[in-house]
């Protein structure tokens, strides 16, 4: 018959007796087992969502190892239906518009570096020099007839505005040592395509999808100036800007804006190879059919200032957006 008994602590702890002493060390990682077979990895052409995963991730690890101009061509290369943005568009209101497609925050005035009339003073004697001269050459010395309707840009503006500007960037860039190696490009085709919110699909075979919204910009300026060395920011990016975007609740079909379909082109207007890669200064003339007079009869004299800064907006947005792109 077993009889229980207890038995002290003190015979294991002590010194003299044998014990079991654990000398493992739990905290040391075990060596990991290389695997013996590859991975099961799922099917590219599965319709399943753990292939287009697999596409996807594969398709962005070869699109960070390929040159920018690789990248946008990939990235821009499926075709959907886009919104066409017109920088010099005759809608009522679309500078807030414009401002919401490209969350852009508008100041008024000139910087604090420029609001000094002290500067602008001793510069403009010189170049209001060169402003007349080249209004002397196409209104007196050339003795231009009368041109046809809507054709005074083709015929007048156009031409002064070449020899305007060709004088004025030689004239500063005595004083300007960024101007000395800038390049004046006449003519170009600056493209930007952008996407912007989301829209469900209303109807068709992929009807009630939800998909980005996506925006187009083709501008042609008159002319603009490129630079070799980055602009210094008027604004630094971390200030506080009392300026907010409007946000409209509205489609863009309100505007009146139109979808069209065709190849998605980013592009600022020169070679991808040029040095001169930032951009100083655009410069861009209002179409035949803008006139001030009529407008104000109309009393709508504060469209003027909408039409100009709607262009502003969308104009610039394009152009340091191309150039963001490359970059």
């Amino acid at each position: 018959m077993a009889v229980r008994s207890r038995s002290s602590l003190q015979l294991f702890l002590s010194a003299q007796t044998s014990r079991v002493i654990c000398s493992r060390n739990v905290q040391v990682k075990s060596a990991e087992a290389t695997p013996v077979y590859p991975p099961i990895l799922p099917s590219r052409t599965a319709k399943s969502k753990s292939a287009k995963r697999r596409v996807l991730l594969e398709f962005f690890d070869r699109l960070r190892t390929v040159e920018p101009q690789e990248k946008i061509s990939a990235l821009t290369r499926i075709q959907r239906m886009k919104y066409v943005v017109c920088p010099q568009t005759p809608a009522v209101g679309a500078d807030k518009w414009y401002q919401h497609f490209t969350k852009t925050a508008f100041l008024p005035g000139l910087p604090d570096e420029l609001s000094s009339p002290a500067d602008l003073e001793s510069v403009g004697s010189e170049l209001r020099s060169i402003l007349s001269d080249a209004l002397l050459q196409e209104h007196w010395h050339l003795k231009k007839g009368r041109a046809f309707i809507q054709k005074e840009y083709k015929q007048f503006a156009n031409p002064f505005l070449k020899n305007a500007v060709s004088g004025l960037v030689a004239s500063l860039a005595r004083t300007n040592p960024v101007l000395q190696l800038s390049s004046l490009d006449l003519s170009p085709h600056v493209n930007f395509y952008w996407v912007n919110g989301e829209r469900t699909i209303p109807r068709g075979h992929r009807s009630g999808r939800v998909e980005p919204q996506r925006f187009q910009i083709d501008d042609r300026p008159h002319s603009q100036i490129r630079v070799r060395k980055q602009l210094p920011e008027f604004v630094p990016l971390g200030t506080d800007v009392a300026a907010e975007v409007p946000v409209i609740q509205f489609a863009p079909d309100c505007l009146p804006l139109f979808r069209r379909q065709y190849e998605n082109n980013i592009s600022t207007g020169a070679k991808l190879q040029d040095p001169c890669c930032y951009g100083h200064t655009q410069f861009h003339v209002v179409p035949d059919r803008f006139h001030r007079d009529r407008l104000i009869a109309k009393n709508l004299s504060e469209h003027i200032e909408v039409f100009l800064r709607a262009n502003a907006i969308a104009s610039l947005f394009a152009w340091t957006g191309a150039q963001a792109m490359y970059q």
